[in-house]
């Protein structure tokens, strides 16, 4: 089983943070056919959306969110 979604989005957000302002338009997650950039998904997760939810869980399956 996965990680929790607060877990989740603490890694999402720590991971944000250190994107530089000029990739944040970058794609990093297609839902339902449509594309969302570090700046869509940071609004989603952080707003604590159900599509946020589905970012972050995305996000954990493709392994962003790697511990160790």
């Amino acid at each position: 089983m996965g990680l929790n979604n607060e877990v989740l989005r603490a890694y999402f957000l720590k991971a944000y943070a250190s994107v530089p302002d000029k990739l944040r338009e970058d794609i990093i997650a297609i839902i339902d056919d449509s594309p969302y950039s570090w700046n869509a998904a940071f609004v989603e997760v952080n707003g604590k959306t159900q599509l946020g939810d589905k970012i972050i869980r995305k996000l954990e399956e493709i392994g962003m969110f790697k511990q160790g």
